[in-house]
């Protein structure tokens, strides 16, 4: 059967917000023909199985290892059949029918390969997620202190653009991404070179080698977002090498700016 849209979920010991983000399409989505996929990567608390037994519509793929983001999504390419494919974070929770909004509007936009809504902090606040293509200086700024790195902290984030209408982007967040499956399948899913982090970036400018990815301000989710490598070594390491795995591929490409300059102060 051949479904409006497919939807990827990569599960890793996250029953409780994996259970209220498929609770959530279920309960938003209507008019168009959905199919759930959820991948579990090995978890140890049995998520997958209980998930599997309370979700009767949905499909789990069980993987005997932990595969990383990408390696985990790229699971159900060989397995959908659809016009567009959703990657959907376990912590992300629709709060409306934003699946079929983002089907019509594709479906009248045929240059567009890939759009991202906006993404909204559990209490309503906007999470500045459409970004410039990754570059050094901007990671750096990212995680010093101090306000003079603030303009290449907005630059970065597109803080200094209007973000109100539909805006092409470099960098679509891989919390949600809402892509044509058989672009998604042209360029073979996610790099699973990446286990973690980066990944996201990295497809988004190998789907923009051959359609537009933009932003797409009038639908919103809420993302029940926390930074693992922020609290986490080995998560920063992982980040760290995910990141050089980035520059490299990207290399020649503008990945890396020489030089960094930032204001006085």
């Amino acid at each position: 059967m051949k479904y409006d849209v497919t939807l990827s979920i990569v599960n890793y010991n996250d029953y409780d917000r994996a259970k209220e983000a498929i609770a959530s399409i279920l309960q938003y989505t209507h008019g168009i023909r959905v199919k759930i996929y959820l991948v579990d990567n090995a978890s140890k608390d049995g998520s997958a199985t209980r998930l599997a037994d309370e979700f009767s519509a949905i499909s789990v793929i069980f993987s005997d290892k932990n595969l990383g983001f990408g390696a985990g999504h790229n699971l159900v390419l060989p397995l959908i059949d659809s016009d567009f494919h959703a990657v959907v974070n376990p912590d992300i929770i629709l709060a409306g029918d934003i699946l079929a909004e983002l089907t019509d509007y594709m479906r009248r936009h045929p240059d567009i390969g890939m759009c991202t809504p906006a993404i909204r902090y559990m209490d309503g606040t906007p999470q500045h997620l459409p970004k410039r293509n990754p570059r050094l200086k901007y990671l750096i700024a990212n995680r010093a202190p101090g306000k003079q790195w603030e303009p290449l902290r907005r630059h970065y984030k597109m803080l200094d653009e209007d973000l109100s209408d539909v805006t092409d982007i470099e960098f679509a967040s891989g919390c949600f991404l809402f892509a044509r499956t058989p672009l998604l399948k042209l360029v073979g899913g996610f790099d699973e070179r990446y286990f973690m982090y980066f990944e996201d970036a990295d497809l988004t400018r190998m789907l923009r080698k051959n359609a537009r990815v933009v932003y797409y301000p009038y639908a919103y989710v809420y993302h029940d977002y926390s930074r693992t490598s922020a609290h986490s070594a080995r998560y920063l390491m992982i980040h760290i090498a995910s990141m050089f795995k980035y520059f490299w591929k990207w290399r020649g490409a503008g990945a890396v700016q020489d030089g960094i300059t930032v204001g006085p102060g």
